[in-house]
């Protein structure tokens, strides 16, 4: 099991990257629904929440998947 460092640190760089920017969006539509009461502003932070799970996911088959090759 030889997993290449520079590449997990690459994919790890890049899902960080997108969490923290899906994350600052979904702050942005809780803010949004909670503070001023904007009703659908509900569902955009599900879904970026959701997104971002979604990309920790991609991380983690990826490394699962380079795993297998090996």
């Amino acid at each position: 099991m030889s997993l290449d460092p520079a590449q997990m640190k690459q994919r790890f760089i890049q899902m960080t990257i997108a969490n923290v920017v899906l994350m600052l969006v979904a702050a942005g539509f809780a803010i949004a629904h909670f503070s001023y009461g904007v009703d659908w502003a509900l569902y955009g932070f599900i879904g970026f929440i959701g997104l971002a799970f979604v990309v920790q996911m991609w991380f983690v088959r990826g490394v699962a998947r380079d795993n297998k090759r090996n």
